[in-house]
């Protein structure tokens, strides 16, 4: 399934199914074996039932200011929250507060150049570790369920998107550029290749990187690149526009088996050949706001 979220709703590129018809896609997450789940209007959280073709209730927030949204190994659901506050949906519908990492330090000092409060930007899931990216505000991760935390990438780096892999892996696209870890602890940055360092959004796929980069946050000359194996970065233009006149955003581009999509604006493109060649795959009726690959 290539799933792609708009402003009134969400839909399987691969298979045409649509879903949460009328409504407004925040963000997506994949969820294990059980498929994908989707944060709607920015307070509903759904799973996706591939085999009914339809969505399940997960819960629904008191207050519209959701952000993003994980799902750790246990299956339980985390919301992303505006202020840079985290809410889980527990097997038993509970929601409960991630209390301790409104206390973790320096939180006070974190400053949003773009919103009043600090945002829950991105969260990502690995097999020991659950990573979240607070615009701005760093990269923190716990591997006991939210009971304590530990920063990994500093505020200054200014991180747009964290991403996990099953293997350990972890990686960030970032305003300073490319940062990676096989393990979290010991951290690598590059800009090798890229024209500009500022990047929004970051995918990767077995040993094969994929990030959009640009000259800053209002730029009429966003790219996406990859790199592979550890090599410097390569611009991906076959098939794609010469410039996007804006940046491909967090969430809006994702890779697995060799496929590669990303959103820009109301147009999808997808690669079939790890980003060697594109083409455009649709031009939806809403603009973009979350692209991604899951099981089904």
């Amino acid at each position: 399934m290539l799933l792609i979220g708009t402003g009134q709703g969400l839909q399987d590129l691969d298979s045409g199914a649509q879903f949460v018809n009328g409504m407004g896609v925040t963000a997506l997450a994949p969820g294990g074996t059980e498929g994908c789940y989707a944060l709607v209007d920015r307070r509903l959280v759904v799973r996706l039932d591939k085999d009914a073709g339809d969505t399940m209730p997960v819960g629904e927030l008191s207050e519209p200011d959701g952000q993003s949204v994980a799902v750790l190994p246990d299956s339980t659901v985390v919301v992303g929250r505006t202020g840079a506050r985290l809410t889980t949906i527990g097997l038993d519908g509970e929601f409960r507060d991630v209390e301790a990492f409104e206390a973790v330090p320096g939180r006070d000092d974190w400053e949003n150049p773009a919103n009043p409060t600090p945002d829950t930007r991105t969260m990502a899931v690995g097999p020991k570790r659950w990573w979240v990216n607070v615009h701005v505000g760093g990269v923190w991760w716990s591997e006991d369920s939210g009971e304590t935390w530990h920063g990994a990438v500093e505020p200054e780096a200014d991180v747009h998107e964290v991403r996990a892999g099953a293997d350990g892996r972890v990686a960030v696209a970032a305003a300073v550029g490319f940062g990676w870890s096989e393990d979290g602890e010991s951290w690598s940055w590059t800009t090798n290749g890229l024209q500009d360092n500022y990047l929004r959004a970051v995918a990767f796929d077995g040993d094969t990187t994929f990030v959009s980069a640009s000259d800053g946050p209002f730029t009429s000359k966003g790219a996406v690149y990859r790199a592979r194996g550890g090599s410097s970065f390569v611009r991906c233009d076959a098939g794609l526009p010469e410039r996007f006149e804006g940046n491909v955003d967090s969430g809006h581009l994702d890779a697995a088996g060799g496929r590669v999509a990303l959103g820009f604006g109301d147009h999808v493109y997808v690669s079939d050949d790890k980003g060697e060649t594109w083409q455009l795959a649709a031009v939806l009726p809403e603009p973009i706001t979350a692209v991604r690959f899951t099981l089904g």
